[in-house]
């Protein structure tokens, strides 16, 4: 028995081992791919998913259906989203500050987070859920960025995300963002911070005094562009008539000396003191191409202020941006926007508060 046992075994076992060419070639045949059919078909499913759970996540959201809204998203976090965790992460934090005592919550959150040679100090805002990728990647990156690494500028890790509070508009295609701030000061009273980079939806990246604006289709290089702004950057471009009639006559910029139609030389002096024992070879910009000055840049080649996708930061630029952020005195805080706005309000007490913190900032 025990033998017609094994001749039956074996013989099963060589039928099966004939046919295993056939099924290889019909396997690559049909299914020419690496990756197995029901692998394939597994990960569109999953791609699918996410989208479907993003979207249905980010509706609710916008419906103030906030609960049903983090269930999508840990849905789409479970399948692998980034985005999802974010979503989820901050929303959470967010509504469970709604629903704690916010004295609590305000006071400890983002206080002394970061070190006093940090001259700059800055807070991503925003009030868009669908900012928070964004926001989150411009942090990282900044923070690897080696361009940047010697100066003395820092971004807080932490998102201030504050849903509804941030009004803002674009009145036309390609306009300025504007936002109104108002809402913000007691969020920001006693926070750590010298400026605001806020995220909005649509509308043209700008800087007004302190804080930046920029929109959801803005790129990393924009955000390097408009930081150099908040040192006193000008742009290298032409600039408007109205601009130039401002900057180009005031003569003065870290990253430009300017030539008035009757002057003789160009003064050197302040590059030079930048980078002693290097000569400095100066090359017209076109920053005035509207005014009767002229612009003077140390570098022949284009930089990164005169196109947003040049990446190039040449060593006198970096030097000049070290200079200003050591001159508080020249700098513009967000604090100053806050002032401003508050003082057109008859006897808002947040004007004086943030008049003094204006003040401290530049004077102590």
């Amino acid at each position: 028995m025990r033998k017609q046992i094994s001749q039956v075994s074996w013989a099963a076992l060589w039928l099966t081992l004939a046919a295993l060419p056939i099924v290889v070639m019909v396997h690559s045949a049909y299914f020419p791919s690496s990756v197995s059919p029901v692998i394939q078909l597994n990960q569109q499913q999953r791609s699918a998913a996410v989208k479907l759970h993003l979207a249905q996540g980010l509706n609710l959201w916008q419906q103030q259906q906030y609960v049903a809204a983090l269930n999508d998203f840990a849905k789409a976090n479970e399948l692998g989203s980034p985005d999802a965790g974010l979503y989820q992460q901050y929303g959470q934090q967010w509504l469970t500050a709604q629903q704690s005592a916010p004295l609590v919550i305000e006071q400890n959150s983002l206080q002394a987070w970061a070190p006093q040679a940090c001259l700059q100090q800055i807070l991503f805002v925003t009030s868009e859920l669908d900012s928070l990728p964004q926001a989150s990647r411009f942090i990282h990156q900044f923070n690897a960025d080696k361009r940047l690494a010697s100066l003395p500028i820092c971004i807080a890790a932490n998102i201030v995300f504050e849903p509804h509070l941030l009004p803002c508009a674009s009145p036309y295609k390609n306009a300025r963002i504007t936002c109104d701030i108002k809402p913000l000061a007691p969020k920001l009273e006693n926070k750590q911070f010298t400026h605001l980079v806020v995220f909005a939806k649509h509308g043209k990246a700008n800087v007004h005094n302190g804080i930046m604006y920029l929109d959801q289709q803005d790129t990393y290089d924009v955000l390097v562009h408009e930081l150099a702004h908040f040192a006193g950057f000008v742009d290298e471009y032409p600039l408007s008539s109205e601009l130039a009639a401002n900057v180009c006559k005031q003569g003065k910029a870290p990253n430009l000396v300017f030539k008035r139609i009757n002057e003789g030389q160009i003064d050197t002096q302040y590059w030079q003191s930048l980078k002693q024992n290097t000569n400095v070879a100066l090359t017209p910009a076109r920053t005035c191409d509207n005014h009767s000055s002229q612009a003077f840049k140390p570098s022949a080649k284009l930089t990164f202020m005169e196109y947003y996708d040049v990446a190039r930061i040449p060593e006198f630029y970096l030097a000049a941006w070290q200079q200003a952020l050591k001159q508080p005195k020249n700098l513009t805080p967000a604090f100053i926007n806050f002032a401003q706005t508050f003082e057109e309000q008859p006897a808002s007490p947040y004007a004086t508060y943030w008049r003094k913190r204006y003040e401290q900032f530049h004077f102590n």
